[in-house]
């Protein structure tokens, strides 16, 4: 036998061959289990044996990171818990500069602090002033605790100069194609795809008018639904240039969706290397789910971006052991207070993958880097200062959204145990199940997507659930245990319990946004794992090209499901927002001036934020009541015209309104499937 032969058919080989061929069946096997089921959650949860079998692939690629030898001896790497260190430092030297600089940020967030409440009691005071020393006490302190001397223009441009040398173009060049791609799949026919503006869409619209109109001035505070009001001034720039359209609205978070993008490869570079980085960055690219969150005018999307953002300065910063990267972990943290309600997890975060060095790594990890958890705690004091305080001063209206959508805080876990008369564990595990298999078994239960499918497809849902039981695992096993693997364990299934099973009707895709960046690191994890095995297997193969078919084949499933499926169904919005969307462009074709009078109580109201939004200018009314009786003629509203809107359930009311104006004229609005939604009667004005 030649050498040839000998070397791709060494033992390593056949066993690696073994190995890959046993995953492959599961991965057969499983997806076609996932495939029956994919769609049909009706049936009853799902069978627990397919889960089970999946402890038996997780072992074969556990296999070459099992330990070797048993009975280890615990020496001088005993954790710094069961040994007490001298770790308190009797004080810290600094400059005087630095002291002032020091002095001055705080001074200033003290200022900001005492002024705040003041200014609130003015219905006419401008916080501008609060927001620009707010951003410069952040400065301050940066400049006090880092080397301000490196951010000095002349070395900035060494830098980059050092930094262009160095440049592995063939990567750069493959994330430029990466991210351009990200852009034109979030960014192509944004005002139109998805073709429903949703009620929650239009109502932070009109908190970012109310930015713009100046009722809305505090930055600092919460407004619709216990939403920061930070978020409004960030998308306000936008419908300030491009007036009140739905592009203006979605535009700034589209930004944010490609934002991610490049966070989501930084973040994998810094964790795995830089093939788990484009993999990771490509996934999430022409991932679904994170391109139609990325077309809406919400905030959810922030959630992704800033965990990315502070994961990978935390990894860095423990990596190279600078104060800079501390810094910027600390100030992301706090930064994320000012988005939605689920960027709160950052910081949650940071401080389990923390607590996970801690506790597991050896003593040094905290005499190394005691300093930097210092700073990074100092810097979200300061960087979260007027939220914290608004919260301290108003907690129902900063913790809104979670007393209504968590099941502890709404009470609705209590209740469900009163109805169903199970017990709370039981209730909490169902709860868990359905949040955990969001991307496999159980559709979103909401119109923030409404897919009628689980988040990933049979094949690569089954992918998913090996490379999570493979992630999750290295994490705490193996010998090594791969500790860079313990933000994305924390961050998967920190989501899952506190974005999902802590919160009402999971799935809930609006409130899984944010697992969105692990999947996706997940699946380019358990791709890698696999391509290596198959080159190990078989030496010719080329690992590079195999990872790219995966990912071209994830790209056009996942891009065809959002855009030639998905998109002409319509399925987003919910059925107000069908009826708004509809009505609009009828209405517009009127005379502002004219009043409207909305019979659609008690399934939708005028006020239902679309409406408003997308018609600036327009009076509306309720009518609460049915009309018993002919409304009285009003000869100055007639001067003028009016509109009446009758939805079905209330289309008999329309008779008495004609009884009244009979010289008006009729209008149905359908859909474009031709279900009625609602009939327009216009009266002219009387001249």
């Amino acid at each position: 036998m030649n050498d040839d032969s000998d070397k791709t058919d060494s033992a390593p080989s056949r066993i690696a061959r073994w190995r890959l061929a046993a995953i492959l069946a599961y991965l057969l096997a499983s997806g076609a289990y996932w495939f029956r089921t994919y769609g049909q959650p009706l049936n009853g949860p799902p069978q627990l044996i397919p889960l089970l079998i999946l402890l038996l692939p997780l072992g074969l690629l556990l296999l070459p990171y099992w330990p070797r030898t048993s009975g280890t001896t615990v020496a001088d790497g005993t954790s710094w818990l069961w040994r007490p260190l001298g770790w308190l430092q009797p004080y810290v030297q600094v400059s005087g500069l630095q002291l002032i600089l020091l002095s001055l940020s705080v001074l200033l967030i003290y200022f900001i602090l005492m002024r705040i409440p003041i200014l609130d009691a003015q219905p006419d005071a401008s916080y501008q002033v609060l927001f620009w020393s707010w951003l410069l006490a952040i400065g301050l302190f940066a400049a006090a605790v880092l080397n301000w001397r490196s951010l000095a223009p002349r070395a900035v441009w060494v830098r980059w100069q050092g930094a262009w040398r160095g440049l592995n173009r063939p990567v750069w060049l493959t994330l430029a194609a990466i991210v351009l791609v990200a852009a034109l799949l979030r960014l192509w026919q944004l005002g139109n795809i998805p073709y429903i503006l949703a009620g929650d869409e239009g109502a932070q619209g009109l908190e970012a008018v109310k930015v713009i109109d100046g009722e809305i001035r505090n930055p600092f505070s919460t407004g619709w639904l216990g939403v920061p009001t930070m978020s409004f001034f960030y998308n306000s720039w936008t419908i300030r240039l491009l007036g009140r359209t739905i592009l203006a609205l979605r535009l700034p978070w589209a930004v944010v969706g490609v934002a991610t993008v490049l966070a989501a490869f930084l973040l994998g570079r810094q964790l795995k290397g830089t093939r788990y980085g484009l993999l990771m960055a490509c996934f999430l690219a022409v991932y679904h789910y994170h391109i139609h969150f990325s077309r809406l005018g919400s905030n959810q999307v922030a959630d992704p971006l800033f965990a990315s953002l502070a994961l990978f300065f935390l990894q860095r910063a423990i990596d190279k052991r600078a104060l800079r990267d501390w810094f910027l972990t600390g100030a992301i943290s706090g930064l994320a207070f000012y988005f939605y309600a689920g960027a709160r997890l950052t910081p949650v975060l940071v401080l389990a993958v923390l607590a996970y060095h801690l506790l597991f790594g050896r003593s040094r990890f905290w005499r190394t880097h005691y300093r930097g958890m210092v700073l990074t705690v100092a810097t979200f004091l300061l960087v979260g200062a007027p939220m914290f305080q608004y919260a301290n001063r108003y907690p129902d209206e900063f913790n809104a959204r979670v007393n209504q959508v968590g099941i502890i805080q709404s009470g609705w876990l209590e209740r469900e145990v009163e109805i169903t008369g199970q017990s709370v564990p039981a209730i909490l595990f169902d709860q868990f199940r359905r949040s955990a298999l969001a991307f496999n078994y159980y559709p979103d239960r909401t119109v923030w997507y409404g897919l009628r499918e689980p988040l990933l497809g049979p094949w690569f849902g089954t992918l998913f659930l090996l490379g999570l039981g493979f992630v999750s695992l290295r994490t705490f096993i193996g010998r090594p245990r791969d500790e860079r693997l313990a933000p994305i364990t924390a961050w998967w299934w920190g989501g899952v319990i506190l974005g999902g099973m802590l919160t009402e009707s999971p799935p809930s895709s609006q409130r899984l946004i944010t697992l969105a960046v692990p999947t996706c690191f997940v699946l380019a994890a358990i791709v890698w794992e696999l391509v290596d095995l198959a080159v190990a297997a078989w030496p010719r193969l080329t690992g590079r090209w195999l990872a790219t078919g995966v990912g071209l084949l994830f790209a056009m499933s996942s891009i065809w499901l959002y855009f030639g499926e998905f998109t002409p169904q319509r399925l987003y919005g919910g059925p107000q927002a069908k009826v708004a969307m509809e009505l609009v462009p009828a209405l517009q074709a009127y005379d502002e001036a004219q009043t409207i009078y909305f019979a659609g109580a008690p399934r939708m109201y005028w006020g239902f934020a679309t409406l408003p939004y997308l018609l600036p200018g327009r009076t509306g009314h309720d009518i609460h009541d049915p009309l018993l009786s002919p409304p009285p003629r009003d000869p100055v509203q007639l001067s003028h015209g009016l509109i009446y809107v009758f939805l079905p359930e209330r289309l008999p009311e329309l008779e008495l309104v004609i009884q009244a104006y009979p010289e008006g004229s009729r209008r149905s609005v359908s859909a474009p499937d031709g279900e009625f939604l609602a009939e327009i009667y216009v009266v002219p004005a009387e001249p």
